[in-house]
């Protein structure tokens, strides 16, 4: 303050105010700018990433016991634009046959015991309902769960929270056992693959 009293200092004072006034415009601008091109990128990565990653589209016509008590709309309803149909629709493999137990990592042991499941098909599989069995009758059912093309999926024994490349069994002891032989049941309950443990 005593700097400012002293006619020298007032007039840098205020040529550094005037300097600010000028630049705080100046910022505003810039943020403005920052905001708008931030807003751009990100629409433009989720519309890429929409394109990238389709939202699966069911067959409606398979029913189960608590889908007949509810209606659906007709596709007609749903979606009224056949080329985004298109785009969005995930071509799905009736062959099962390509699915299988690929490996059971850490038998016995709770914290590191996982099974891996790959489709080495061309199409995605729906894995709904579909079971995996041991020798001991313990199974997993599978939840609501697409396995795309050259996809795969861990089931881990121990207790945790499904990620996209995780399940967990909740099981509170280890599942598996060396030279015991895993199956892999679609919801049919047909066998379509075996993995005997090492």
């Amino acid at each position: 303050m005593i700097l400012a009293k002293h006619p020298r200092y007032a007039i840098i004072l205020n040529c550094e105010k005037g300097y600010a006034m000028k630049n705080g415009s100046r910022l505003i601008f810039f943020i403005i700018l920052n905001i708008f091109v931030t807003s751009v990128t990100i629409l433009t990565i989720l519309w890429l990433w929409e394109r990238a990653h389709p939202t699966p589209v069911f067959n409606s016509s398979a029913t189960s016991p608590q889908d007949q008590n509810s209606t659906l709309p007709a596709d007609s309803e749903l979606n009224n634009d056949p080329a985004q149909t298109s785009e969005s629709e995930i071509e799905f493999s009736d062959q099962g046959d390509q699915v299988s137990i690929y490996a059971i990592v850490g038998a016995g042991n709770l914290d590191m015991e996982y099974v891996e499941i790959r489709n080495e098909g061309q199409g995605a599989v729906d894995l709904t309902g579909w079971q995996i069995r041991d020798e001991n009758n313990q199974t997993f059912t599978f939840p609501a769960f697409i396995l795309n093309s050259q996809g795969a999926i861990k089931v881990l024994s121990k207790p945790g929270n499904p990620t996209v490349i995780e399940l967990f069994w909740q099981a509170e002891t280890p599942i598996w056992q060396s030279g015991e032989t895993a199956s892999l049941l679609n919801d049919a309950g047909e066998t379509i693959s075996t993995y005997s443990i090492p």
